[in-house]
């Protein structure tokens, strides 16, 4: 609720006090703090904190009266009781100092404007001043006995004093007998109603401290034995014999503060730690209902470090506690026990130079005005510490400054839906919430959105808060676009959307009007329940936002009471007021001219003055839909169509949650006025359905997919972490039990204190404060000004937003209370959310770390339950890998026993091709089988890594399979993780496909050097970083081979076991690059070997170039080529067929143009036609290309598919028209004009551009291209160097090719089907891909090249084949059956010789071609 922020403030004090201050105590009002010395009385103001009066006793008055050790207000702040150290009462008269010139004010803030300083109604100059005080010496009171302790009743002082009488004085200095009591003379019991009371002895002691509550009724005392007690008040001790009632269990207690509107009593104990009581009225008891201890979890040594308590101090508003500590430090609670900041460790802590805590050990603090600041009063003890401050101005009084949430005093229903939070002058919201919020809670940018951090600082308009400081009220709409703030008088309202503030323009207006019970927005009105101080009475305003902040514009309704709280649920106003009534109001805009307006209609009014013990206790008062009565979930959802009415009252009387129902037993009476309408229900009476109870939230929207949990209540309750109040949905009236209860109440844990629910995200959103250092130089000239960080490091607080998932915490409560049913509908509906996987990780983690851990045994565990609800979904496998792997290994027996065998689930994510999954897996099996078996399961996922094209985690399975140290192959089950385990799969992203466009393949790094690239790929190999390429193919061996040779001697393994395991790994990587280069899969063979650091592409290409690289059907390898890489077939151009026709040779090779002539005489006229071919859209299959090749290979002259010169649009041109990989042999163009001169006009080099642009493929697919034609031409598979050259139609790159096959250690075989191919695709040209003749006809004289190396070879040589470049036989053996069939032996033929490896029929096609 209370956070500290920016840095604590060292009030500076007038003169030289060579004393500590001893004391501090605040007026009723909070305007004025009194400061006590030895000898000293110094009162301060406010704000500004100054000091503006003092009072110092003369050296006989000292000696005769004693030094001053505490002080008491009285409430109208117009006397101060003084008690001294010698059993003396000094009673001051305070009141204003008429000699002071000015109005009597010793600052006025001007502001350059000459005015008068405005007064208050008792006298008081307003808040723009700070008046002038003076203390006047009445009267010293003597008493027996030594002081202990004092407190104001009323008009009464009581004074109590160590011979263990209680005097009560008037402030006149009159002794009150009848009030005044002796403690021995009173009885005190265990209980009030049973127990009979002992009166107390010497013993017990006397009174330590005391406070009185009129709420709770009676006195509360600390004794000075260390027990607490609680004293009746005089009205009651006269009725009953036991008059007080011990605190159980409390023996060391040395502070208390009481909370009046939670009915709390709050102990600090000698043991560092705080104990809260609240009455027990059934059985008269006073009962702990929790513990202010700070666990040594977070603060380890923190019993040793701070010692006893010294101090505890309640908020203005009770909503938070202030603790701090004997030798230094400080924490804050909520009102139930949640910790909210402790300075004991981390950033708060001192340096080794002067190891103290911060702040140093306070004797005495008090809140200021609204609780915006905390005063303390500091020490040093040590010498040592005190000599540091000879030469500078030291300074014991300590000020800390706080902000807090608006739900502390102003808990309506928008600002439970944002992170809002208001200090003294500006305000605090966080943004993400309101871009979650407008965004209506749909998909996964919500849920992006909601962990935004930043915060959106809301500076208050000094023109209002320079008038009505302090702000009390705060609110925030729906929407969180427009803030309001109320301060001592009137209001202003802020618009983010245009920054701007609305002040009154009347100031008049604002300052007769004082803000008393709330404000809360609906729609575009502010209604605020405001005392209207020139007509004394209350009143109910509303103001509309787009209008001027005027009474002429606002609606005003009266109220026979003061309001004390104001809530809005849908279109309906809830009040309640100082009797204890509650009223309800309906809205209703009126869209009149000029401007809207708002009705309020009062419909019903509910008197709960007999379940409330005083009006102060309710904290918070709300109007639901939640039901008790649950129908199906089916009917549910019906209903969540329709609108939602009020049906229970939620009230929240000092922690106890009341919920008031609908009475619809009786008959529904229609109202006079409208007959249509029902007259409001009356409720039934209340049931309890919490306890310790600090905030609440409910919504008012309806989520059809999401019932369980916008029908929820929640509940916020302090050391108990939250509860929820969920609804058990019956599937249907027919199976319905009636022994269940329609809601339950689940109870969970929180790490952070929540301000906001997110109901649709399964959130909470807090705040926590952080701390930072900063650690000054004082310089000569800077002493004066940071006298006090010559001795501490001061910290510096800051905001920071924090947000925790709870909706693991209530699956467990379900599955536990064996309501799985509930659970899985509930996980169901939330299944979509991002962090779902994270939810039932922590699910899982939480139930295994609890029972795997503990030293019973547990009847019925509640894991296998988890179990069998993870296993609903199909996040189950990753959950349970993420959820051991973050587990500690010793836990795991416990967690797969009952889960399921590691290698089962391993192979089960190999089916559901979860690859990542089953990595992890691999992982853990590491751990618990042998290495041998992780080896063999590495070697599966290897495979199916490939085959999938997960080339990253290929290559950590290629190191997993590394670190595996051969001579640990057999050995007993390791215990640790393996020091060289890859860790990429912890995280639950999933892994991106691969982005071909962002790979390339220069990442090769086996390469022996890069050769010059032909003319017509200059311009893109340029783009290339050509010496980034030469750094990184250095070396044509594989990398596994440089860094063995690299290693050390010493660290070398042993030869024999490290060529075994290299081999393994080979043999495995080679089989997968067989398989992919058998099928043609060239671009997937690249990608294989970019991202297979370990893998010899250019040694292993060479000794496969007469086996799995040779190419037995070059049309079919062509068309692969233009499929994987997505580039189009080649066009072509009716001038280049023309020109084609005309040269055209009597070979049979280009004499087949009667295809043309055919089509041509077939068809009408070229001039007024074009050849195009049919489109295909983008949805079409990757197969398109094949069905059209197959559509072509008919070679049927009426297949040709005719296109109207008209067809084309106006922009349509040769260089822009889009080329599909399933372009016809005739291109996809129209021509530019409908007769044959508009051909001929036709410029050849922009036909020749045009023709360029569209036959090429992506930019990255030729960058490839060329990188493969390295790669080939460098291991000499120069059937695939011609193929990719052809592709790419590179003249340069097949003469480069040809040249290679004229070297004299070419096998001919290799020569014989380059040319026999060749010839294939020539004939091919000629059915099907017309394009591809051009240069088929420009490369002939390299194919007559291989003719007549093939033709001039020696007959010896022809029948030559190369044996010496023969695999061993541990490859031989794992060829794939494609391969081996496309060397021309069967799949299962046996390898006998290695001359039955050659294929006899295209041995002898070669020789004799």
């Amino acid at each position: 609720m209370y956070f500290p922020v920016g840095w604590p403030k060292y009030l500076k004090q007038r003169g030289n006090h060579p004393q500590e201050p001893c004391y501090i105590v605040s007026s009723c009002d909070r305007m004025l703090f009194a400061v006590l010395y030895d000898e000293k009385i110094s009162i301060w103001y406010c704000k500004p904190s100054v000091e503006i009066a003092s009072y110092t006793q003369s050296t006989s008055g000292l000696g005769t009266f004693g030094s001053y050790i505490k002080a008491e207000w009285k409430p109208d702040s117009t006397a101060l009781a003084v008690m001294t150290s010698k059993g003396y009462i000094a009673l001051f008269k305070v009141d204003l100092d008429i000699s002071v010139p000015n109005h009597h004010c010793l600052y006025v803030t001007s502001e350059g404007k000459s005015q008068t300083p405005r007064r208050e109604a008792n006298g008081m100059l307003d808040g723009e001043t700070v008046p002038a005080i003076k203390l006047t010496l009445q009267s010293y009171v003597h008493l027996t006995g030594t002081i202990t302790c004092c407190l104001c009743i009323r008009e009464d002082l009581a004074v109590a004093t160590a011979d263990g009488s209680l005097t009560r004085l008037r402030w006149t200095g009159q002794k009150n007998e009848k009030a005044s009591f002796h403690l021995q003379d009173l009885a005190v019991a265990t209980d009030f109603l049973q127990s009979r009371g002992h009166k107390l002895t010497s013993e017990d002691g006397y009174v330590a401290q005391m406070e009185y509550s009129p709420i709770i009724g009676g006195y509360c005392m600390v004794l000075t034995s260390g027990k607490a007690v609680l004293l009746m008040s005089s009205s009651i001790r006269e009725e009953r014999e036991t008059v007080g009632v011990w605190a159980a269990e409390m023996k060391d207690a040395v502070c208390l503060a009481v909370n009046h509107r939670y009915r709390l009593i709050a102990y600090g104990c000698q043991s560092s730690c705080g104990v809260v009581y609240t009455l027990n009225e059934v059985e008269g008891t006073l009962q702990a209902t929790h513990r202010l201890q700070v666990t040594c979890k977070n603060f380890p040594e923190m019993n040793h470090t701070v010692g006893p308590v010294a101090c505890l101090k309640w908020t203005p508003d009770g909503t938070a506690l202030a603790m701090v500590w004997q030798q230094g430090g400080f924490s804050l609670w909520s009102v139930f026990g949640s910790l909210l900041i402790c300075t004991v460790g981390g950033d708060f802590c001192v340096t080794k130079e002067y190891p103290k805590l911060f702040p140093p050990s306070v004797k005495s603090m008090e809140w200021g005005l609204e609780g915006y600041h905390l005063w303390m009063i500091g020490t040093q003890s040590t010498a040592e510490e005190t000599s540091q401050f000879e030469n500078v101005n030291q300074s014991h009084l300590i000020q800390l400054q706080f902000v807090k949430s608006s739900l502390t005093v102003n808990p309506c229903m928008t600002n439970h839906e944002h992170v809002f939070l208001q200090g003294e002058d500006k305000l605090y919201l966080n943004t993400g919430d309101i871009t979650s919020r407008s965004s209506q809670y749909t998909g996964l940018e919500s849920n992006i959105l909601v962990g935004s951090k930043l915060w959106q600082i809301i500076p208050i308009s000094h023109s209002y808060l320079a008038n009505n400081w302090p702000i009390r009220y705060t609110c925030i709409d729906k929407g969180g676009q427009c803030v309001a703030v109320a301060g001592k008088t009137g209001l202003a309202h802020y618009a983010l959307f245009n920054r701007k503030w609305k002040l009154f323009g009347n100031e008049t207006q604002e300052r007769d009007m004082v803000v008393s019970g709330g404000m809360a927005w609906w729609k575009d009105f502010i209604c605020v329940a405001c005392y209207n101080i020139i007509g004394q009475r209350d009143e109910i305003r509303c103001y509309t936002r787009g209008t001027k902040l005027d009474n002429t514009f606002a609606n005003i309704q009266k109220v026979p009471s003061q309001v004390l709280l104001l809530n809005i649920f849908k279109d309906t106003l809830l009040l309640f007021c100082v009797d204890s009534h509650v009223m309800v109001f309906t809205l209703e805009r009126k869209n009149t001219q000029p401007n809207a307006t708002l009705e309020l209609c009062k419909v019903q009014e509910v008197p709960l003055n007999s379940y409330i013990p005083h009006p102060v206790c309710v904290s918070g008062v709300l109007l639901t839909s939640l039901k008790m009565d649950i129908g199906p979930l089916a009917g549910q959802h019906k209903a969540a169509q329709s609108p939602k009415e009020t049906e229970s009252l939620l009230v929240n009387v000092a922690g106890k949650l009341l919920v008031f129902q609908r009475d619809r037993s009786g008959p529904q009476i229609l109202e006079k006025s409208a007959p249509h309408k029902q007259k409001q229900l009356p409720f039934s009476s209340p049931s309890v359905v919490a306890t310790n109870v600090e905030n609440m939230w409910t919504t008012g929207r309806t989520n059809h997919c999401k019932l369980q949990l916008t029908e929820a209540l929640w509940l916020s309750c302090g050391a108990h972490g939250m509860k929820v109040w969920l609804p058990l949905f019956p599937r249907n009236d027919s199976q319905a039990h009636n022994f269940m209860s329609k809601r339950i109440m689940l109870p969970f844990r929180v790490d952070i204190y929540p301000l906001v629910v997110l109901f649709e995200e399964a959130v909470i959103l807090g705040v926590a404060s952080d701390s930072l250092t900063f650690k000054y130089s004082s310089t000569p000239t800077q002493t004066c000004l940071h006298s006090a960080t010559n001795l501490h490091d001061i910290p510096y607080c800051s905001l920071e937003r924090t947000s925790q998932i709870y909706l693991h915490h209530i699956l467990k409560q379900l599955l536990k209370r064996n309501l799985g049913v509930q659970a899985l509908e509930l996980a169901r509906c939330c299944s979509e959310l991002s962090y779902f996987p994270h939810v039932l990780e922590l699910l899982l983690h939480e139930v295994l770390e609890t029972e795997a851990t503990s030293k019973e045994p547990i009847p019925d565990p509640l894991l296998p339950r988890v179990v069998a609800f993870i296993e609903e979904f199909p996040e189950s496998l990753q959950t349970f890998v993420h959820c051991a792997r973050k587990t500690e290994v010793a836990l795991w027996p416990h967690l797969f026993q009952t889960v399921g065998n590691p290698k089962d689930l391993f192979e089960e994510c190999l089916i559901n091709g979860r690859l990542e999954t089953a990595a992890s897996y691999l992982i853990i099996l590491q751990n618990l089988e042998k290495p041998i078996a992780s080896r063999q399961h590495g070697t599966l996922l290897l495979d199916s890594a490939v085959e999938n094209k997960h080339w990253d985690l290929a290559q950590d399975i290629v190191r997993f399979l590394k670190s595996i140290d051969p001579r640990d192959a057999d050995t007993s089950l390791p215990l640790a993780f393996h020091p060289i385990s890859p860790t990429t799969y912890a995280s639950n992203a999933s892994v991106l496909p691969i982005e071909r466009e962002s790979f390339n393949f220069s990442s090769v790094s086996n390469v022996s050097r890069l050769r010059s690239a032909s003319v017509t790929a200059e311009p893109v190999v340029r783009e290339v970083s050509v010496e980034n390429m030469k750094r990184k193919l250095t070396h044509t061996v594989s990398d596994n081979q440089m860094s063995l040779r690299k290693m050390p001697v010493g660290k070398q393994p042993s030869i024999t076991e490290s060529s075994t395991d290299q081999a393994h790994i080979d043999t495995i990587l080679c089989r997968h690059a067989r398989r992919l280069l058998s099928t043609n899969r060239i671009r997937d063979l690249g990608y294989f070997a970019a991202n297979i650091r370990d893998f010899g592409f250019v040694a292993w290409l060479k000794k496969e170039r007469l086996r799995g690289a040779k190419v037995t059907d070059f049309v079919s390898a062509m068309r692969d080529l233009h499929h994987q890489f997505e580039w189009p077939l080649p066009i072509l151009s009716f001038s280049a067929f023309q020109n084609l026709k005309r040269k055209a040779f009597s070979s049979s090779s280009l004499a087949s143009l009667t295809l043309f002539d055919m089509d041509i005489n077939q068809g009408t006229c070229l001039s007024a036609t074009t050849l195009v071919p049919q489109h295909v859209g983008m949805g079409t299959s990757q197969n398109t290309l094949h069905k059209v090749d197959s559509f072509l290979s008919n070679g049927n002259s009426d297949e040709i598919i005719l296109k109207p010169q008209n067809l084309r649009t106006e922009d349509s041109s040769l260089a822009t028209l889009e080329i599909s990989d399933s372009s016809s042999q005739f291109g996809d163009f129209d021509m530019l004009g409908e007769s044959s001169s508009s051909l001929d006009s036709l410029s050849p080099e922009l036909e020749l551009l045009s023709q360029e642009i569209i036959s090429k493929g992506p930019l990255q697919s030729e960058n490839e291209l060329r990188y493969l034609f390295q790669i080939m031409l460098e291991a000499e598979c120069l059937e695939w160097a011609i193929l990719i050259a052809m592709v790419l139609r590179d003249s340069l790159g097949v003469i480069r090719a040809v040249n290679t096959a004229s070297m004299v250690d070419t096998p001919l075989e290799v020569v014989g089907r380059m040319r026999e191919g060749l010839s294939y695709l020539e004939l091919w040209s000629d059915t099907e891909c017309v394009g591809y003749k051009p240069f088929l006809h420009a490369i002939r004289g390299q194919i007559q090249i291989l003719n007549k190396i093939a033709e001039d070879a020696p007959p010896a040589l022809k029948l030559v084949t190369d044996l010496d470049t023969t695999p061993g036989s541990v490859e031989e053996g794992n060829l794939s059956p494609s391969a081996m069939t496309m060397r021309g032996e069967p799949a299962d033929s046996p390898h006998d010789s290695p001359t039955e490896k050659l294929d006899p029929p295209k041995q002898n096609e070669c020789a004799v071609s």
